[in-house]
């Protein structure tokens, strides 16, 4: 406009610039994550033990931090909840995750099989029967994806993933952030809301209300 004789001054320049500097997190295909509980010897008992929580924070969306405070006895196997209480959450509320009916199978095999080796009221223990350290659990998993080529693996990328693949899925934000424990939906609009465009138009042709609508036009 300026150049053209219309205004005078460049007011386009004076337009502070959208910058996005969130990185986009790293997404883990299905094909990575069989390959990564494939890597893992689940003869041994601290790898097997690995192998249920990595599964467990993917099917669920709770922190590591949550997950290695669980008790035995606040793991409905029959509901398929686990209550997380207050004091293991970031929040400080006592909040309910869920899992699935292949989560739950795997979760009866492994109490099963912990019973045997070692007496701890904690669902995830060493073979001394103490809690899992956090550093610990996080070294091991970089190590487990080290063995598949997924280079700095971390916990919090399970979570990230089960946040992407809710909605994706279908599911609502509202729900997702009951699910994550996050103090509003803001919170959660901020830290995952972050799908491509390709992730958007897959979306949206799962749930185009015209592909839908029974009565629509052939």
């Amino acid at each position: 406009l300026k150049e053209q004789g219309y205004i005078k001054k460049d007011v386009v320049k004076n337009i502070k610039q959208f910058k996005n500097n969130r990185k986009p997190k790293k997404f883990i295909t299905d094909e990575q994550f069989g390959e990564l509980l494939r890597h893992i010897d689940t003869t041994k008992f601290h790898e097997y033990r690995d192998y249920i929580v990595i599964q467990l924070l993917l099917d669920t969306g709770m922190r590591i931090g949550e997950a290695l405070e669980i008790k035995v006895e606040d793991v409905d196997i029959n509901n398929r909840a686990i209550l997380l209480l207050a004091e293991n959450t970031k929040g400080k509320r006592d909040r309910y995750v869920y899992f699935s009916q292949i989560m739950g199978k795997e979760l009866r095999r492994w109490i099963q099989y912990k019973d045997r080796y070692v007496e701890s009221d904690y669902l995830f223990c060493t073979t001394k029967g103490t809690p899992v350290l956090i550093r610990t659990f996080e070294k091991k998993l970089k190590d487990y994806g080290a063995r598949v080529g997924l280079k700095d693996i971390h916990p919090h990328q399970l979570r990230n993933n089960f946040a992407k693949r809710f909605l994706m899925s279908g599911g609502n934000i509202y729900t997702l952030s009951k699910i994550l424990g996050h103090s509003s939906v803001t919170v959660t609009e901020q830290a995952y809301l972050d799908l491509t465009d390709a992730d958007i138009r897959k979306n949206y042709q799962q749930f185009s209300p015209l592909e839908n609508m029974k009565g629509g036009r052939r």
